[in-house]
Order: structure tokens, then sequence, then C-alpha cells
């Protein structure tokens, strides 16, 4: 979620590149696309990130690019934010979370300016009260507003970035143009328009606005965002967006050949998507995501883990995709009447096959 060129060349250097960590599972809103609302719901135990799971990922923080305090909950209901992101901005990591904003008073926006967060990201699906307080029910779009704001005239020049996240869903699609007009005006840097792409069972099933073939339908969402990004680039707004039909990539952005997911629990996965499995959905098909889990903090440490079997699996199977992709890539490029798309299908099917969740996860398709 944070932008690369806030890291340092000298932490860049560093072993890992992402540390996300889910610093609470517990939520304040009930949103209608959320796909954790039931792992939530079905667990007894506490829903926050103890101190005795952060202590044990503190000592290795200077050899962490970036930490990403975001995971299936809120971040702001754990008391104890603050005071992680000053441990890890005194440890030279970047740092930043995705929030739903209703908690990010002055008070608490203050506090992690102080403490070094270099971005803070605000969820906010439509730019009218009514639709927002739709999706992202017990929020309160006027509150959160304010909230955003506020953390625009407190900030010490342009950190921390401000970003706000836009999941497009057939019910919010008409306001992508409205919602860059709504950042323009609040003071935020940039919009990251999301597909809905994470399902588990019945959460956010058939939200999504993606699709296996590019149809006329397709088309016209992808000239709507185009448009809505070009009257971004009008008001100096930057915007990332997703891919509306899959494009297998050598490895998707969470890549966990120098990244892991740390759940509340101290549970350490690739990802998010793989630290909770479960039903799921993919390209219209019902699947299982399995749950890929390399070992607990604070029983276990960190390095040990990262030279775990399944851990270096991942890992090899995804730096032997990435420098096969390349090279089939580059011996094509040297063939000039090879079109791009023999190129791409030649890249890809030269990769070894893809781990077995990986396999039914959006994100390595670019959705």
């Amino acid at each position: 979620m944070g932008d690369d060129s806030l890291i340092s060349n000298s932490s860049a250097r560093r072993r890992w590149r992402l540390l996300q960590v889910e610093s609470s599972l517990a939520c304040n809103l009930r949103c209608v696309m959320c796909p954790w609302s039931e792992t939530r719901h079905r667990l007894s135990h506490p829903q926050h990130m103890s101190q005795e799971v952060w202590s044990a990922l503190r000592p290795y923080l200077p050899e962490i690019s970036s930490v990403d305090f975001t995971g299936g909950g809120e971040p702001l209901l754990q008391p104890r934010l603050v005071e992680w992101v000053s441990d890890a901005h005194k440890a030279g990591c970047e740092t930043g979370v995705l929030t739903n904003g209703l908690l990010l008073d002055a008070e608490t926006s203050g506090a992690l300016i102080r403490a070094g967060i270099d971005w803070i990201c605000v969820s906010i699906d439509a730019a009218t009260a009514d639709l927002y307080e739709e999706i992202r029910q017990g929020s309160d779009f006027e509150r959160v507003g304010q909230n955003l704001s506020t953390l625009v005239e407190l900030r010490r020049g342009r950190l921390p970035k401000i970003m706000m996240n836009f999941v497009l869903m057939s019910i919010n699609v008409h306001h992508v143009e409205d919602i860059i007009r709504l950042a323009a005006r609040l003071g935020a840097d940039q919009v990251n328009f999301k597909q809905c792409d994470v399902i588990r069972g019945e959460q956010g099933k058939g939200l999504g606005l993606f699709s296996s073939q590019e149809t006329r339908g397709v088309r016209r969402l992808m000239r709507t965002v185009a448009q809505a990004r070009k009257l971004a680039r009008k008001l100096n707004i930057k915007t990332t967006a997703f891919a509306f039909t899959p494009e297998e990539l050598p490895v998707c952005s969470q890549d966990p050949r120098d990244a892991v997911f740390i759940r509340h629990d101290g549970s350490v996965a690739p990802c998010i998507n793989l630290a909770i499995g479960g039903p799921t959905t993919f390209l219209g098909r019902e699947v299982i995501m399995p749950t890929v889990h390399y070992g607990r903090l604070p029983e276990d440490n960190l390095p040990d883990l990262w030279e775990e079997e399944t851990c270096r699996f991942y890992r090899d199977r995804f730096h032997q995709r990435v420098e096969r992709h390349t090279r089939a890539t580059m011996e094509s490029l040297a063939k000039s009447s090879f079109g791009r798309q023999r190129i791409l299908q030649t890249a890809r099917d030269a990769m070894p096959e893809a781990p077995e969740g990986c396999k039914v996860c959006h994100y390595l398709y670019d959705i």
C-alpha cells in the first residue's frame, strides 16, 4: 500500500521488504463486502495483537524496510498502535495503515504523525453519505470526511501521504469520478481503485466487477475508470487500479519472496489470503483457499520461520517463476516475428505452476 519512494536506499537493502502486521482483527463497522466478518464472529479469544507478539518482532525491525499495520480488522482499535508505529519508525522502517477513518480524530492523527507514520489510507467507497453508509454500515460519512480533512491540516509537509481506498462494486461504480472530486476537496494525495477480490463464503460473493473475459460490460467499466483517472490527473490526484480481466503474473504484489503476514494471534503466513483460508470464489468457480502458516510468534522466531520448509517453498517457487518468465520474455523479444500476445503466452508457459492457494487467488492475476 505504501509508496516505495518513501523507503530510503539503506532500508531497501534490508532482509525483508514488507512486514504486514494485523494489529487487530476486531472492527467497529459492518461492511457489506468484508470477507472477514464470519471469521471475526467465530473467534472467542482476543482479536487484538498482543504485546508479546509485537515484542517478538521488534528485534528484527532494523532488517525490515516497511511495516504495514493493516490486516482483516480496524487497526485504530489496537491500543498500542501509536507506540508500535513509533518503534518501527525509530528502526528506520516505512510505516503505514489502512483504516475506515471513523476513529481517526485530531488526537489520534496527531499522535500517529508524531510517531512518524509515512502513509495513511482511508476507505471511502462512495461520494455521498447515503450510499457510503449503506456500504460501510455503522460509519458516519461526515465524520470520516472531517477526520481526513483534519489529518491533512495536521500533517508536516507531504507526510504522511494520504490516500483513499475505493472498492469497486455495481452499487458504487457510478461514483468513481465523484470520489476523485471528493479526494481533491478533502486534500488527499491519491485514490486507489480496488476490485472486490477477496471472498470467503458468501461474504463479498457476486460483488466483484471483474470477469474472466473482456465483455462489452467490462469494456464499459474500463472506460468509466479511465475517465475518472483522467479527471484525477487534471486535479493532481494520483490513482492506482487493478485489471478487470485476468492476466497471470509471475508473482503477485504481495510477493512472499521478501514479505510475510503476521496474524493478530502471531501466526506467520505468506499473505493475508493464505493466512485465513476457507471457501472462496475464483473467477466464478467455487474453490477452497488453503490456510498456510509457517509457524507462530512468540513461540518461534522470525528468522527461523523464514528458513522453514513451507516458507522456502513459496520463496523458491516464485523466484523460479520470475526468472523463467523474464528469460522467456527476453528470448521472445529477440525474435522480431513474435507479437505481444505470443510473447506473453510463451512467458507464462515457461513458468512452473504457482503454489496451490496462489493458483486460485485473484492477486496473481492482477485483479
